[in-house]
């Protein structure tokens, strides 16, 4: 890669401004505000009926419900739709993929199924249905990848699917069904889907689409190619767990999780990941991972083409890419919202920390980097404590969950906060 030239300004974290690159003078420093929370998620229904129908089939069980991912879609009328997931860790969860709606409940905004109730199935009885979805990804083509995992719990009662969307109507476009050489049943759990369109609008048609999917638990990679109809399956050591990293703490609550594969980015060129146990960054050329070829007899095969970046201070969970090749995780402990271009080192003197309130931040799931219609970036995350999910200490009279955002424009100027252990607080300037 080739290195970035870095401007260290000695910066005292009193003064209240970030200064921009180039003219224009002071701008307050951006922070990471709330959207919406909730105590405890509240699942809205079609009818009456439908509800107590949910309720009487043990398919409503309120408590079992944790949201995982957020993606925002800018509506023509200026307004914003949120979607966010609810996976099916256990029964008791009515639907998978919902969107925020306006109307408030008890312990928060009520959540309406998508596309429809209808198309979510009664835990796994229907694979023409949805049975449990983890993270969704919207395109520049106004379209949504859904990516079902076909189980509940750790039981596989449908193969895993690519579900899209037509956002416009929010009507299927299209279905891909993995073959049983991508998966292993009861032992995979596809979680991520990283999508890059190849020929994004106005002059392309959104059929060259490549699609990266994160198998968490059988520690792989599959690789989708939309316009081909076909997948295939990569692995590398890189993917697996870091038994060190096994035990999390959070907040100073710990548990012990071996996630494999968890995070996914890319710049169109590279790549990058890791695993949830670990501290470390990996990437892997694209032109690499997109020829079938190359793994039609291995999976396995390309060792060298995968590096080991470096390695940071915590562990976490989701990350994501914005315009300018600004790389977004949330590390556990310290929790920490900080960032990294890909053209730097990976290294602490490389990492800028971003301000925000680490009680908002416990186990930040999922992240969004999303254009606004005026052209400006906005960071998405949402966190879920699931550190006290894991330790049965969740309180539903706290606030548990959050949708937060934050505004990128001053990371777009290049310019970040910096703030390590050992070094003294700094603005980054990227040039």
């Amino acid at each position: 890669m080739v290195p970035l030239r870095i401007l260290l300004i000695a910066f005292s974290l009193t003064q209240a401004q970030v200064y921009g690159a180039g003219a224009g003078g002071p701008r307050p420093v951006r922070t990471v505000e709330t959207q919406t929370q909730w105590r405890q998620l509240e699942f809205g229904f079609p009818t009456a009926q439908d509800r107590e129908n949910a309720q009487a089939a043990g398919n409503l069980v309120p408590e079992n419900g944790t949201p995982i991912d957020v993606q925002p879609q800018y509506l023509a009328n200026g307004r914003t739709r949120l979607f966010t997931t609810i996976p099916r860790f256990v029964t008791g969860i009515p639907y998978t993929l919902a969107t925020v709606s306006a109307t408030q409940g008890r312990n928060g905004p009520l959540l309406q199924p998508y596309p429809s109730y209808d198309w979510h199935n009664n835990n796994g009885d229907d694979c023409d249905r949805i049975t449990s979805v983890f993270r969704v990804s919207i395109t520049e083509c106004n379209q949504m990848w859904v990516m079902d995992t076909g189980a509940i719990g750790t039981t596989q009662y449908c193969p895993p699917q690519l579900l899209q969307f037509d956002l416009n109507t929010d009507r299927l476009l299209h279905r891909y069904r993995f073959p049983n050489n991508t998966y292993t049943p009861n032992a995979s759990l596809f979680i991520t889907p990283n999508v890059l369109v190849q020929d994004p609008p106005p002059r392309g048609t959104c059929k060259r689409t490549m699609i990266y999917l994160a198998d968490v638990t059988f520690h792989g990679l599959v690789v989708y190619d939309h316009q081909a109809q076909t997948s295939w399956r990569v692995e590398n050591r890189f993917m697996y767990p870091d038994p060190d990293y096994g035990k999390h703490t959070i907040a100073g609550e710990s548990f012990f999780l071996m996630d494999g594969l968890f995070a996914l980015t890319n710049d169109k060129r590279n790549l990058y990941f890791h695993p949830m146990a670990t501290a470390s960054e990996y990437a892997v050329p694209l032109s690499a991972l997109n020829n079938q070829d190359n793994w039609a007899n291995n999976p396995e095969a390309l060792p060298e083409q995968f590096t080991l970046l470096g390695r940071r201070k915590s562990e976490c969970a989701a990350s994501a890419i914005d315009g300018r090749n600004n790389v977004y995780c949330v590390t556990f402990n310290p929790i920490k919202l900080f960032v990294w271009n890909v053209n730097s080192p990976y290294e602490s003197r490389s990492f800028g920390n971003l301000p925000a309130k680490s009680n908002e931040l416990q186990f930040v799931s999922g992240m969004k980097v999303v254009r606004t219609p005026e052209g400006q970036e906005e960071l998405w995350m949402l966190s879920n404590r699931f550190q006290k999910i894991a330790a049965g200490t969740l309180n539903s009279n706290e606030v548990n969950f959050r949708i937060l955002r934050r505004k990128l424009d001053d990371v777009q100027g290049s310019v970040f906060f910096f703030n390590d252990e050992d070094l003294t607080n700094r603005l980054v300037v990227i040039k």
